[in-house]
């Protein structure tokens, strides 16, 4: 099942994006148009043009499998956000979050979802269980002992001395400082993937008939 999710990114990183899954859209739309003249659909008729037509789908489905025609944002965005989740080690089976957990995209001391200076376009994108879940868990799991950390440091400073409690001393600063440095949201994670994208885009793609690499 598809979970939507909406990401504050650079703008000019969303209009890269689009204009690489545009590009990505025009050469299947070519590599298409190939197969079916190598198929020689136009003279098959009946069982044969069915049959024909269902291997070039197949073929199609392969080649956006594998990441050779990435034509919508999430096909874009995949092969990079497989190697972000797979970097820290994300990419693997978790534990289910706890019932009523604070969600991992809205982790204390985290950004949230809408701020971050020049963050002012959105990303919406629809991820599929495979990438979701090991996101999600992986995310909440890793964060959690520097959650505990953070909700100590403010059950001992924070509010300051307007909640009646001694003013954080800098070195009592620097520690909170360093226990947020190591939280990570959902959010920093599609927004380094799509970097990577916009930074790498698919490079010679082939526009042949077969649409092999």
């Amino acid at each position: 099942m598809p979970h939507t999710m909406v990401i504050a990114v650079p703008p000019d990183q969303l209009t890269q994006l689009d204009a690489l899954v545009q590009e990505q859209q025009t050469a299947e739309t070519r590599w298409r148009a190939g197969a079916e003249q190598d198929a020689a659909v136009l003279r098959l008729r009946g069982p044969e043009l069915r049959a024909a037509r269902a291997r070039i789908r197949t073929e199609r489905d392969r080649l956006r499998e594998s990441g050779t025609h990435r034509v919508s944002r999430l096909l874009a965005l995949a092969p990079a956000l497989r190697v972000e989740l797979n970097h820290p080690g994300l990419l693997r089976e978790w534990d289910s979050i706890p019932e009523g957990a604070q969600r991992a995209g809205q982790t204390l001391g985290g950004t949230g979802p809408h701020r971050g200076t020049g963050l002012t376009a959105r990303l919406v994108v629809s991820l599929p269980d495979a990438l979701w879940t090991p996101l999600q868990r992986g995310v909440y799991w890793t964060n959690e002992p520097h959650v505990r950390a953070l909700a100590g440091w403010k059950d001992k400073w924070g509010g300051g001395p307007s909640a009646g409690r001694p003013a954080a001393p800098p070195e009592a600063l620097t520690e909170r400082d360093r226990i947020v440095a190591h939280i990570t949201t959902t959010g920093e994670i599609i927004r380094t993937a799509l970097t990577r994208t916009v930074n790498s885009p698919a490079k010679g793609l082939r526009q042949g008939r077969t649409g092999k690499s």
